[in-house]
């Protein structure tokens, strides 16, 4: 037999993760991705304003000191060689200056009276030709292959013109976008893998509730414990250990139900053996007779035996679907089926059963059962002749069923113990099974019923009242 976990079934612990880390890549992804978009646009914005923060302090600087100056050839700001050379790229400080001022460059030009400009000081980084269009403002221009963001300033005559290189500003803004996004990302992975950890403790008790269900064998029925019971788990835990509580009683009372039937069939079974023997080794007529009356007793005995069993382990079953019936015409109907026994003991049976149906939703053979075996009780252990009366009221939100003989009555000590299955009280008279009143209280208790057992009328005999919740 297989015992192992049933496949095709999507595991919670995977659709958890899973789950998670698809929400939580959704939503760093696109805070990321903002971020970034955000951090882009102020960098953007903090490099256009370095470039117009350099023109002014140029202009203030330069610009003013060679506006009417002649200068035969352009002064050049040169940069220290370690920096201006092609060496390695370095993204720190040095004491010299830092890496990205060779991306930086600056042109001082001054408008001739010709109308063509000259060219009056640049930074070595910069080109002899102009960096952009002498007019005011940010623009962009192709230098080299690569594209410069320029920043023009007019001084009078003098025009101060300070540019970047693009790549510089895009490996810069890339640099500002993985500082942003670097983090996000090892927060997410350590989230990611508390998540899993955190997950999977918290789904252990089912892991370890199967376990236990894996481990157990078919003879064991008590409850199961779990060292951790969650309030998610609670109830499938205790709906569980109901099941198993449930299985056990079915299990105990069908065996018990068994072993009760194999002990009560023997004797009558012996019996029936010694009829047979006795009307085999009769000598005459009058001896055969006795024994045949013995014997056909004793079969109808056994059938009546055989058919309370049958009943009374139909009553412990699940029951049939419930449909609307009426509780007088059923008890109406099980006296009816009596008349003629009671009439062969000279006992009276009365039913005053009155008007009102009695509906209720209940399964109409089990309560037909009921009442047969309340007034097959009565007729059994009252003395012939005697009165059985049967009634049936309404009483607000109930039926109230009596049925009351005049025989020996029940002892006050006995009146739980009656409802047992096989028990007859000691020295009763009759040849009942002792399953009739069990069989009553089997099918009551699946309604939703009660039973009570009391005197009779005048103190004398017995009255076994029910009562029935109606529709």
């Amino acid at each position: 037999m297989n015992t192992g976990p049933a496949e095709g079934g999507r595991s919670i612990r995977m659709l958890l993760l899973a789950g998670t880390t698809l929400i939580m890549l959704a939503v760093m992804g696109i805070s990321a991705f903002l971020s970034f978009a955000a951090g882009q646009k102020e960098a953007e914005e903090l490099f256009d304003a370095r470039l117009a923060t350099s023109a002014r302090v140029i202009e203030s600087l330069i610009a003013r000191s060679v506006e009417s100056a002649t200068i035969e050839s352009p002064l050049v700001m040169a940069l220290p060689a370690p920096l201006a050379e092609d060496g390695q790229h370095r993204d720190g400080p040095t004491a010299l200056g830092h890496y990205y001022e060779t991306h930086i460059a600056y042109q001082v030009w001054r408008a001739g009276e010709d109308g063509v400009p000259r060219l009056l000081a640049r930074s070595s980084s910069a080109p002899q030709e102009p960096i952009s269009a002498l007019e005011p403002g940010f623009s962009g221009r192709v230098i080299d292959g690569r594209l410069w963001r320029v920043f023009a300033l007019s001084s009078g005559a003098v025009w101060i013109l300070a540019g970047e290189r693009d790549d510089a500003r895009a490996e810069l803004t890339a640099e500002l976008g993985w500082a942003v996004t670097a983090p996000m990302l090892a927060g997410l992975l350590l989230v990611l893998a508390a998540s899993a950890v955190l997950i999977r403790y918290g789904l252990s008790p089912l892991s370890e509730l199967a376990q236990r269900i894996r481990a157990r064998t078919p003879q064991a029925f008590g409850p199961i414990a779990l060292s951790r019971v969650p309030a998610e788990v609670a109830p499938v835990l205790a709906a569980l250990n109901g099941l198993l509580e449930r299985v056990r009683q079915t299990l105990d009372r069908e065996r018990r139900f068994v072993d009760t039937a194999a002990h009560e069939l023997r004797t009558p079974l012996a019996a029936l053996r010694l009829h047979a023997q006795n009307l085999q080794r009769a000598r005459d007529d009058e001896e055969r007779a006795a024994s045949l009356s013995r014997l056909l007793e004793g079969v109808e005995r056994s059938a009546h035996l055989t058919e309370q069993m049958l009943a009374f382990s139909r009553a412990g079953r699940p029951p049939g679907e419930p449909t609307r019936v009426s509780l007088r015409e059923v008890v109406a109907d099980a006296a009816r089926q009596r008349e003629v026994a009671a009439g062969t003991t000279e006992h009276r049976l009365e039913a005053m059963l009155g008007e009102d149906p009695c509906a209720m939703m209940a399964d109409a053979s089990a309560l037909s059962s009921m009442a047969g075996n309340l007034i097959d009780n009565a007729l059994r252990y009252s003395p012939p002749g005697s009165l059985v009366a049967i009634t049936l009221e309404r009483s607000q939100n109930q039926a109230v069923l009596r049925v009351s003989d005049r025989g020996p009555g029940i002892p006050e000590a006995m009146r739980e113990r009656v409802f047992e299955p096989y028990y007859r009280i000691p020295g009763a008279a009759g040849s009942g099974s002792g399953l009739g009143l069990s069989i009553v209280r089997e099918v009551i208790d699946r309604i939703g019923g009660a039973i009570s057992i009391g005197p009779g009328p005048a103190g004398a005999g017995t009255t076994v009242e029910v009562r029935f919740p109606l529709a």
